[in-house]
C-alpha cells in the first residue's frame, strides 16, 4: 500500500475503533450494517458520526453500501488496523514496518518486538481473486460467504499449527501471536524454494522437509496437503527449510489424509529430482513421514 499500515492506525481515535469493532462483530449478522444501527449502538451526535463514517471511508477502512438502504461494511484494511491493534496492546508487537511480500491471499509485513526482536506479521486476505483455488484445498472455508470471515479463519487455523509445531521441528516458524486474520510468527531471512535455482546441500533441505511433515503428522495428526515449492522458506545463511502456509490442513481422521500426505511428499519429491537431481524413494519418504521408519535418506 501507498500509505503504511502503521501510519493509518496512528491516525484513528477510541470512537473510530468503538466503530471498526461493531462493524466486525456484526460481520456474521450484516453484508452491510445499517446506519441506524449504528447510530444505536455509538453514542455520538448523528453530524459527528457521519463525519466519522465519511473519514472512515475515504481512509478505506470501511465502504458505503451503494444501495438506497445505508450501511457500511469493514473492509481488510479496517480488519488490519483491527488485528494490529489488539496485538500492540497485548505486547506481541512494539513496531509494524513495511510489506514485504504478499501473495494470492495473504500479505505480509515486518515487525518488531519490544525487545527488538524481528518478527513477521502475515495478515490474510482471501477474496474473489483466490477464493477458486483456495475453496479446492481449503474446504473448512466453503460454507462462509464473508471474505473477511474466511480470512480470520484461515490465520486462525495457521496459529493453531504454528504454536505448536516448533516443539517438535525446527522447521517451521513459530507463532508469537494471533487476532483476527492476522498471525505474527518469527521472521525468517530466506527465499521461497521455487526461487532457489541452486542448493549447497539439497538433500539434507529436503530432510528437513520431510522431518517437518513427520512431525506434523505424528504429533499433531495432521497433514499439511498442500505443499509445494511456493510454501517452503530456505534460509539464506544456513539453508534451513521452513514450511509456511498451513491453513488448508486435514486431520489423520480424514478418509483421504494419506491421499493427501502421498501427494505432498510425492510433490516435493519431484521438485528436488527434477531442480537438484535428488532421487528418494517415494515409499520410503512415506513410512518414514508417517513414523514407520526412522531414516528416508543414506
Amino acid at each position: 500500500m501507498l500509505v503504511l499500515l502503521a501510519e493509518i492506525y496512528k491516525e484513528l481515535d477510541y470512537i473510530d475503533k468503538r466503530i471498526l469493532l461493531l462493524l466486525d462483530k456484526l460481520l456474521i449478522r450484516y453484508e452491510y450494517v445499517p446506519l441506524s444501527v449504528i447510530e444505536g449502538s455509538i453514542n455520538v451526535p448523528p453530524r459527528e458520526l457521519a463525519l466519522r463514517l465519511g473519514r472512515l471511508s475515504e481512509m478505506k477502512l470501511i465502504k458505503r453500501s451503494l444501495t438506497s438502504r445505508t450501511g457500511y461494511r469493514l473492509t481488510f484494511l479496517g480488519l488490519d488496523c483491527l488485528a494490529l491493534d489488539d496485538l500492540v496492546r497485548d505486547g506481541v508487537i512494539a513496531y509494524l514496518g513495511s510489506s514485504i511480500g504478499m501473495g494470492k491471499e495473504s500479505e505480509v509485513y515486518i515487525a518488531k518486538s519490544s525487545k527488538e526482536a524481528l518478527l513477521a506479521v502475515k495478515f490474510y486476505r482471501i477474496g474473489k481473486a483466490s477464493f477458486q483455488k483456495v475453496s479446492r484445498v481449503r474446504q473448512y472455508l466453503t460454507n462462509e460467504r464473508s471474505w473477511l470471515i474466511r480470512s480470520k479463519l484461515a490465520a486462525e487455523r495457521e496459529y493453531s499449527v504454528l504454536s505448536e509445531l516448533p516443539r517438535y521441528t525446527e522447521n517451521v516458524p513459530r507463532a508469537f501471536g494471533w487476532s483476527r486474520h492476522a498471525v505474527v510468527m518469527s521472521f525468517i531471512n530466506g527465499v521461497e524454494l521455487y526461487r532457489c535455482r541452486e542448493l549447497r546441500k539439497p538433500t539434507e533441505v529436503l530432510y528437513g522437509i520431510f522431518n517437518a511433515l513427520r512431525a506434523a503428522f505424528i504429533h499433531l495428526g495432521i497433514v499439511h496437503s498442500d505443499l509445494s515449492e511456493y510454501n517452503v522458506v530456505v534460509s539464506i545463511v544456513d539453508e534451513v527449510p521452513y514450511i509456511i502456509d498451513w491453513p488448508q490442513y486435514v486431520y489423520r481422521d480424514n478418509p483421504l489424509h494419506l491421499e493427501y500426505l502421498k501427494r505432498d511428499v510425492l510433490y516435493v519429491i519431484k521438485f528436488f529430482k527434477r531442480r537438484y537431481g535428488v532421487s528418494i524413494d517415494v515409499g520410503k519418504a512415506l513410512r518414514f513421514v508417517k513414523g514407520e521408519v526412522n531414516e528416508v535418506i543414506g
